[in-house]
C-alpha cells in the first residue's frame, strides 16, 4: 500500500473517531437505544424511498448535464451513480467520484474531460444549494440567530456562484479569457490542474443557454437536495421541526459530509448533524438517535443497491481502487 494511500486511511480513521466522540458524549446510551428502536417502520420505509429517489433524481440531472455526443451512451447513468455514492460508503476522499468518471468513460464512451467535468458541476451545484439551504433558514428562524456569522459568508459563496453563471451566461468568451487571465496570478504547479477543471466544467455547461433546460436543472437539483431535508423531518418527527429546520439540518450534514477523508461519513456527518438537530431545538437524545437513523437508513440502502448493480454490471475491484490513478494519467497524458 502507497504511504498516501496509508496517511488517508490513517486520516479518515481519526476524522471518524474524533467525530464520533463528540457525536456519543453525553449521551444517554440506554434512552438512545430506546428512540432508535421506536422510530416507526413508515418513517424508515419513507426514508428508503427518499434515499432512492434522490439517486435517481441525481442520474437524470446528470443525463441533462452532459454534453450532447452521437457516439457516447447514456445507459445505465442510475447504476453508475448508485455505484459511485456505494464507493464513497466503503473507500476514503470521496473515490466513488473517480469511479464515476472512469465508467463514464470507459463504459459510455464520453471523454475524460466531459465526464469528469459533469461530476465536478453536479458537486458544485450541490454545494450552491446545500448552502442555500443552511443561509436562508439561519436568516429566518429566531433560533438560528447564532449561526448568522457563518452563513453570510456561505450566503456570498452561493450568491457568487450564481452571478459567474449568470456572467458566463451572457458574455461567454470575455467570461473564460477573464478566467484564464486569474489563472495566471496561480504557482505554475495549480495553474494547469485550474485551467483544466475550468475547461472540463465549460464543456457541461451547455444546458444554461436553454431557458427550459436551465428551469428543469433548478427543479431537478432542488427535489434532489430537499429529499435529504425531507428525511430529517421524517425522522425527527415534532410538530416544532418544519420545512426550514429540515433544510439547515440537511445541509449541516452536507457539511459534515464534505470533508472527504473519512469513509461513508461516518463521525464527521454524525457530529455535524448532531449539531444541526441541536441548534433546531432537538435535545441531544432524539438528535443523535435521527442522526444516527439517517446516515444508517442511507448508507445500507446506496449499499445493497451499489453493490446489485456493481455485480450486474461486472466491474473490476481492481479497476475502482486504481480509479483516481487513471484518470490522472488519462488526463495529464
Amino acid at each position: 500500500m502507497k504511504k498516501e494511500s496509508i496517511a488517508q486511511l490513517a486520516g479518515g480513521i481519526g476524522l471518524a473517531g474524533l467525530g464520533l466522540y463528540i457525536f456519543f458524549r453525553d449521551v444517554d446510551a440506554a434512552r438512545l437505544g430506546h428512540d432508535i428502536a421506536s422510530t416507526p417502520l413508515p418513517a424508515i420505509a419513507g426514508g428508503i424511498a427518499l434515499t432512492v429517489l434522490t439517486l435517481l433524481l441525481r442520474s437524470i440531472r446528470w443525463n441533462l448535464i452532459l454534453p450532447p455526443s452521437a457516439t457516447a451512451s447514456r445507459r445505465e447513468l442510475f447504476g453508475i451513480v448508485t455505484i459511485g455514492f456505494m464507493v464513497n460508503n466503503f473507500l476514503p476522499a470521496r473515490l466513488g467520484e473517480a469511479t464515476r468518471v472512469l465508467l463514464l468513460w470507459k463504459r459510455n464512451r464520453f471523454t475524460v474531460a466531459q465526464s469528469a467535468g459533469s461530476v465536478i458541476l453536479e458537486r458544485a451545484i450541490d454545494s450552491v444549494f446545500f448552502l442555500s439551504f443552511f443561509f436562508i433558514p439561519a436568516l429566518v428562524l429566531p433560533g438560528l440567530r447564532s449561526v448568522i456569522p457563518y452563513a453570510l459568508p456561505m450566503a456570498a459563496v452561493s450568491v457568487s456562484a450564481v452571478l459567474a453563471l449568470l456572467l458566463y451566461l451572457l458574455f461567454p468568451v470575455p467570461m473564460k479569457n477573464l478566467f484564464k487571465w486569474c489563472c495566471t496570478f496561480l504557482p505554475p504547479a495549480v495553474r494547469g490542474r485550474v485551467l483544466g477543471i475550468g475547461r472540463d466544467l465549460v464543456s457541461n455547461l451547455h444546458w444554461l443557454f436553454n431557458p427550459w433546460k436551465c428551469l428543469i436543472m433548478i427543479a431537478l437539483s432542488f427535489a434532489t437536495v430537499f429529499c435529504h431535508a425531507a428525511m430529517m423531518i421524517i425522522f425527527i418527527h415534532e410538530a416544532s421541526f418544519g420545512v426550514l429546520a429540515g433544510m439547515f439540518s440537511s445541509a449541516c450534514a452536507a457539511l459534515g459530509a464534505a470533508i472527504p477523508l473519512s469513509p461513508g461519513y461516518v463521525g464527521t456527518l454524525h457530529a455535524a448533524l448532531k449539531q444541526g438537530f441541536i441548534l433546531c431545538g432537538i435535545d441531544t437524545n432524539k438528535a443523535v438517535a435521527g442522526a444516527t437513523i439517517y446516515h444508517a437508513v442511507g448508507y445500507v440502502t446506496v449499499s445493497v443497491l451499489g453493490l446489485w448493480y456493481f455485480f450486474r454490471m461486472k466491474i473490476s475491484f481492481k479497476d475502482i481502487s486504481r480509479s483516481k490513478e487513471t484518470v490522472d494519467q488519462e488526463k495529464t497524458g
